[in-house]
C-alpha cells in the first residue's frame, strides 16, 4: 500500500520527520518497505527564464543560451533542444546537480569552444515521462506565481514522501488512507480531520435481489445506485490524478479515478457500469432490479477491462445484469459494460463479499487486483454505504447530478460490538510500566507502576473506540475498520501494549527460572529416530496439504491452491513418490522415515501422529561383493531392519499376517502388535501400484502409531534399566522339530512353549525352516531350540526329563502334530 504525506496530512496532523513516522510506523506493525522522497530526483532543479539564444558558431544544432535564475548574473547555458526559445520559462539543472534518470553529473563544461554553466531538462530527463520532445516548456500562469529561482519540486509539487507499507492480513483498515491516519494519529496522539459526507442520499432497501448465498453472507451486502447526467470525457482535477499516481494507479478519467479513489482513501472498491451499454446488452432500459450476483456457469466467458476473455465456471463468482456476466465480482469488471468517453449515465456498485470466494474467484483465472485484495482480508459493510456516499459527493461536485437512491440489499442497524475488558486481566498480561525518575541521572531509581485507567482508556480512545466505565474495567465499543482484528479482550489489552511501547513495560520472567527437561515420551521419540538412523534410515518431511482425490479428506476452507485444498490421510503416498524419485535419479536404494501427522475424517475430526517409512533397495557399501546379484530385499530381510531400529525402545512386536490393507501385497504384509495392542503395520507394497506406475519398483512400507509404541515402551518395567547377575550355572539345551500346519504362526508355537516350560525354561528360539516337496502343500519343519537353567544348581538330564516330554506333547495336542525324530 503506498501512500502519499501530503495527502495523509489533509486528515491527520503529522508533527514529525518521514523518518522517524517509519520507524513509528513499523515499530507499531505497519512495517514501512520504503520511504520514497518525490524530490529526489529533481534536487538542484530551479525555475529559470530564457533571456535569449544565439546560434552556436561551430555546430548547426546547438545554440547558446541567456538563462535568468533570479542571481546577480544570468547563467550561460549550451542547449541542443529544437524547441529552445526567447521569454520561455524551464528547469534548469545547476553545476553539480545530479541527474539520476540518465545517471549525469551536471559540470561546468566546455562545449565545442563555449562555456556552459548548466543544463536546460526534459521531463524525461527529470525522470517524470518515459519520453519527452525537447526541453519541458513551463505553462506561464504557473511560473509567474513563483520567483525565478525557485526549487523544481514545489513547482511540479514533488514536495513529498510516499510510504510503501506491507500491510498484515489482520489489519485490513490499513488498506486505506483513512485507516493509516488513524494508526498515525493513535502512534502520535494528534488530531484527526476526516472527510465529511457533505450530501446524504435516500437508502432503499431492496431485498429481492438474487443474490448467491455463499457470496452475501449475514456479514455482506450489495448496493447499486443509478447516477445520470456524468461525462465520461472529463478529466480528474489535478489533486486527485496527484493523489492516484503516487498510490501507483493511472488516471483515466474522472468517473473511474473517483471510484479509484474511494477504493484507496475508504479501502471499499466500488465498480462504475454504464449504463447505456448495460442496456444495450440486456435488449431493453436496465433497472437496479436486474443485478445480482450468482455462480458462473461453466460455458459463460467473458471479455475484462484487461482486455483478457475468461473461461468461467462454477467456483467463480460474478456480477450478472439479467443474467448476463458484466463483471467478476470483487475481482475485475466486464470491458463491454466499461465507462469511456461516450458514457453519460452509470450504475455505481458498492458491496461486501465473502472473503472466501473471492480469493478463489481470483486463483481461478489467476489475477489479483486492488478491490480482490482488500476483499481478500475483509473490509465492514458498516462503511460501505458511506463509502458509496463519499463517492457521490464527489461527482455531484463535478457534474450536474440529481439526488441518487442508494438500492441496497439489507438495512443496516447500529448494532454495538462491545467487547468487555477487565482491569486486573491488563494488569496480570502486561505488568508494570517502568518509569525512571526524572531529577535523576541515568543512575538513578525506576519506577515500577501499572497502567493507570486513564493511560488504558486514552490509548484506545485514539484507535477510535468507546469506552464505557464498569465495575470490573469497561465495555468497549470497536469502530467498523478495526472489527476484524479487534474481536477478544486480548486484542485490545495488544493493542494497549503496543500503543504505550512494548519496551516501557518490566520484564515479567518466572521466578526462580526452572529448567526444561523432555519428558519419558520426548525422549523415547528421539531414541526411536536415532534407532532408525544409526540402522542407515534418513529422515524426511513432506507436506501435510494435499490434493482434493476422494471425500474422505478434510477440506480446508481458505486454500491457497487446489493442489493444497485438503488435510492428508496418509503418508505412505508421499513416500512411494520420493522412492521413485530416487529410483530415477539412478539411486540403489532409499530408506526414508517420516514423524508426521495424519487427519480423519471420521467419525469426527481428529489427528494422529504416526511414524511412516519405506524401504527400497539394499543399503550396502561393499557393493563390489553382490554386483551381480538382485539388489532388491526380501521380506524377511527388510522387515529385519525395521526390527533391528524398534529394538532400542526395548519391545516385544508381534506380526500377524493380514490381507486387508488394500495397497499391500496380500501374502507379504502384516499387522503388528504390542502388549496384545496394534501399534502399525509393515508390508510389500501391491503388485498394481507396480503395474499402474504409481510405484517403479518392489517398495516395504510400515506405519507405527506413536502414542501406542512410546506409551508401552515408557511403561516402568520397559523404561527403567534393571540389572540382573549374571548365571553362575551352565544352562541345557534342548532342539525339538515339528512339522506344522502353516496355518500357525510361529509366534504362537513360541509363545505356547513358554507358557508349558514353567521357571526352569529361559528361552525358545526358531533355529530352522525346512520346506520340502515330499511335504504336502500346506505343512512346513519347524526346529525350536529350548533352553534350561536352574539358578541355584546345574541341571541333571533327570531335573528336565518330565518338563521337556510334557511341553512336547502340549505341542503335538495344541497343533495336531508329531515330534520327529
Amino acid at each position: 500500500m503506498k501512500v502519499s504525506q501530503n495527502w495523509l496530512k489533509k486528515i491527520v496532523e503529522i508533527n514529525t520527520t518521514p523518518d522517524d513516522l517509519s520507524e513509528k510506523l513499523s515499530i507499531g506493525g505497519f512495517e514501512v518497505e520504503s520511504l520514497i522522497d518525490c524530490s529526489a530526483n529533481v534536487k538542484g532543479i530551479i525555475l529559470g527564464r530564457v533571456l535569449s539564444v544565439v546560434k552556436h558558431e561551430n555546430s548547426d544544432k546547438l545554440s547558446i543560451c541567456s538563462v535568468d535564475i533570479g542571481g546577480s548574473n544570468p547563467l550561460q547555458i549550451v542547449c541542443g533542444a529544437k524547441n529552445v526559445k526567447q521569454n520561455i520559462h524551464v528547469y534548469v539543472a545547476t553545476v553539480g546537480t545530479h541527474l539520476s534518470a540518465i545517471n549525469l553529473t551536471i559540470k561546468k563544461s566546455e562545449i565545442r569552444g563555449v562555456f556552459s554553466e548548466g543544463m536546460i531538462c526534459s521531463l524525461e530527463e527529470l525522470g517524470i515521462e518515459v519520453s519527452s520532445e525537447g526541453i519541458a516548456i513551463i505553462d506561464e500562469d504557473i511560473a509567474l506565481k513563483h520567483k525565478l529561482g525557485t526549487k523544481g519540486a514545489d513547482l511540479l509539487n514533488l514536495n513529498d514522501y510516499i510510504y510503501d507499507l506491507a500491510i498484515t492480513a489482520n489489519r485490513p483498515d490499513g488498506m486505506s488512507v483513512v485507516g493509516i491516519a488513524r494508526e498515525i494519529s493513535a502512534l502520535l496522539e494528534t488530531k484527526l480531520n476526516f472527510p465529511d459526507l457533505k450530501t446524504k442520499y435516500k437508502i432503499n432497501v431492496y431485498k429481492n435481489f438474487d443474490l448467491c448465498s455463499e457470496a452475501i453472507t449475514t456479514n455482506c451486502l450489495y448496493s447499486i445506485s443509478n447516477i445520470d447526467s456524468v461525462n465520461g470525457k472529463e478529466l480528474s482535477p489535478g489533486w486527485l490524478k496527484d493523489r492516484l499516481d503516487k498510490s501507483g494507479i493511472k488516471s483515466i478519467n474522472l468517473i473511474v479515478d473517483i471510484t479509484n479513489y474511494i477504493l484507496l482513501e475508504q479501502g471499499q472498491p466500488l465498480h462504475a457500469f454504464d449504463k447505456d451499454k448495460l442496456s444495450n446488452l440486456i435488449g431493453r432500459k436496465v433497472s437496479f432490479e436486474d443485478f445480482s450476483v450468482r455462480k458462473a456457469n461453466n460455458n459463460e466467458s467473458l471479455l475484462c477491462l484487461n482486455g483478457e476473455n475468461y473461461k468461467l465456471n462454477e467456483n467463480i463468482t460474478i456480477i450478472a445484469c439479467d443474467e448476463k456476466p458484466v463483471a467478476i465480482a470483487g475481482v475485475i469488471g466486464g470491458l463491454e459494460t466499461a465507462v469511456n468517453e461516450d458514457t453519460s449515465s452509470i450504475y455505481l456498485e458498492g458491496a461486501v463479499f465473502n472473503p472466501v470466494t473471492i480469493r478463489r474467484s481470483s486463483k481461478e483465472i489467476g489475477i489479483r487486483t486492488e478491490s480482490s485484495s482488500r476483499y481478500e482480508k475483509g473490509i465492514s459493510s458498516k462503511n460501505t454505504l458511506d463509502s458509496v456516499t463519499r463517492a457521490i459527493n464527489i461527482l455531484e461536485e463535478n457534474f450536474n447530478i440529481s439526488n441518487p437512491i442508494i438500492n441496497t440489499s439489507i438495512e443496516l442497524v447500529s448494532t454495538k460490538n462491545l467487547i468487555p475488558l477487565r482491569r486486573e486481566r491488563i494488569h496480570k498480561i502486561l505488568g508494570p510500566i517502568v518509569i525512571r525518575n526524572k531529577n535523576c541521572d541515568t543512575n538513578g531509581k525506576l519506577e515500577k507502576r501499572c497502567l493507570s485507567d486513564t493511560e488504558i482508556t486514552d490509548k484506545l480512545k485514539l484507535i477510535g473506540c468507546t469506552l464505557n466505565i464498569k465495575e470490573y474495567g469497561w465495555d468497549v465499543e470497536i469502530i467498523p475498520n478495526r472489527s476484524q482484528d479487534l474481536l477478544r479482550e486480548i486484542d485490545l489489552i495488544e493493542e494497549i501494549a503496543r500503543l504505550i511501547g512494548y519496551d516501557m513495560f518490566d520484564l515479567n520472567l518466572p521466578n526462580p527460572i526452572k529448567p526444561g527437561k523432555l519428558s519419558s515420551f520426548q525422549i523415547a521419540l528421539r531414541k526411536l529416530k536415532t534407532g532408525l538412523i544409526v540402522n542407515g534410515f534418513n529422515e524426511v518431511l513432506t507436506y501435510s496439504l494435499v490434493p482434493e482425490t476422494n471425500n474422505n479428506l478434510i477440506k480446508i476452507s481458505n486454500p491457497l491452491l487446489l493442489e493444497t485444498s485438503c488435510l492428508r490421510d496418509n503418508i505412505w503416498q508421499e513416500h512411494i513418490k520420493i522412492c521413485n524419485q530416487n529410483i530415477k535419479s539412478g539411486h540403489d536404494y532409499c530408506w526414508i522415515f517420516e514423524v508426521g501427522n495424519i487427519f480423519h475424517k471420521e467419525p469426527d475430526f481428529s489427528q494422529e501422529e504416526i511414524l511412516n517409512g519405506a524401504i527400497y533397495g539394499n543399503n550396502k557399501f561393499e557393493k563390489w561383493l553382490g554386483s551381480n546379484k538382485d539388489n532388491n530385499l526380501n521380506y524377511f530381510e527388510a522387515r529385519g531392519k525395521l526390527k533391528e531400529a524398534l529394538s532400542i525402545l526395548n519391545l516385544k512386536i508381534e506380526d500377524k499376517p493380514t490381507d486387508s490393507i488394500d495397497f499391500l501385497h496380500p501374502g507379504r504384509s502384516s499387522r503388528l502388535f504390542t502388549e496384545g495392542n496394534e501399534i502399525g503395520y509393515f508390508g510389500e507394497i501391491h503388485p498394481k501400484l507396480i503395474s499402474n506406475k504409481k510405484a517403479l519398483k518392489k517398495i516395504y512400507l510400515f506405519s507405527i502409531k506413536i502414542s501406542n509404541i512410546l506409551k508401552a515402551s515408557t511403561r516402568k518395567n520397559k523404561w527403567i534399566t534393571v540389572y540382573k547377575q549374571f548365571p553362575t550355572v551352565p544352562k541345557m539345551e534342548r532342539d525339538i522339530n515339528f512339522i506344522f500346519n502353516k496355518k500357525y504362526l510361529v509366534s504362537e508355537i513360541i509363545s505356547q512353549i513358554k507358557k508349558s516350560g514353567k521357571k526352569l525354561l529361559e528361552d525358545v528360539n526358531l533355529i530352522d525352516v525346512y520346506d520340502d516337496s515330499s511335504f504336502d502343500k500346506e505343512l512346513i519343519s519347524y526346529t525350536f531350540r529350548l533352553s534350561y537353567r536352574d539358578s541355584e544348581k546345574t541341571l541333571l538330564d533327570s531335573d528336565i526329563a518330565i518338563l521337556h516330554d510334557s511341553i512336547v506333547e502340549v505341542i503335538e495336542n495344541k497343533f495336531s502334530t508329531k515330534l520327529r525324530n
